[in-house]
């Protein structure tokens, strides 16, 4: 599958998103692999709390428990470290290093958890997790952004991913964005809505 792929919710999937990733994917919901970071959600109790959701999420869409991993940018090193005293472990774990972009590509989905967004930039950044989600991504790996997930891969922070020039803003309670701006303004999301991205072409959804 080729082509960018990315559903920058606020607030996850609606049951029509969940229909429309599983038609760009195109294979059952059991056969489904993805790549779950949870980052941005694990530095409080109340953000910890929604990975029960995010899974029960993932089960009832009918994907495995074992088709899921989930990848912590937390525990990884820094790109610029050199291994110590575990150097003589020459085939660490993928939990425990940086995925290769080969690797990466065999999930077929990537979804982003909401939480705190500076932290999740931060732990991209240090590990340089960024430079190869983003290739990717072009490469035509999902992406599923849910809140603070989204605004990474939006316009939010200078060292976001930038896949869109537009900061979003979730939770929104006001007068939501129903039609995209044409410049840089802000997208203003509701819970249940969402900005997909296919390539160049970005629509609400």
């Amino acid at each position: 599958m080729n082509g960018k792929h990315l559903f920058l919710t606020s607030a996850g999937l609606t049951d029509k998103m969940k229909e429309k990733l599983f038609d760009i994917i195109g294979k059952c919901p059991k056969d489904v692999k993805v790549l779950y970071i949870p980052t941005a959600g694990i530095e409080t109790d109340g953000a910890r709390e929604s990975l029960a959701i995010c899974f029960h999420e993932l089960f009832l869409m009918g994907i495995q428990y074992e088709n899921i991993l989930v990848y912590n940018l937390e525990l990884i090193l820094s790109k610029d470290y050199q291994r110590t005293y575990s150097s003589y472990v020459t085939t660490p774990f993928m939990l425990t290093r940086l995925l290769t972009f080969e690797e990466l590509n065999q999930f077929d989905a990537v979804f982003v958890s909401g939480g705190d967004v500076s932290v999740l930039c931060r732990e991209m950044s240090r590990t340089g997790f960024d430079r190869i989600l983003n290739n990717a991504i072009k490469n035509g790996l999902i992406y599923v952004g849910i809140s603070a997930g989204s605004m990474y891969a939006a316009g939010n922070l200078t060292d976001g991913l930038h896949i869109i020039d537009n900061p979003i803003i979730p939770h929104w309670n006001g007068s939501e964005t129903t039609v995209l701006p044409n410049g840089k303004d802000e997208i203003k999301l509701a819970d249940g809505k969402a900005v997909y991205v296919e390539d160049n072409y970005m629509s609400v959804i």
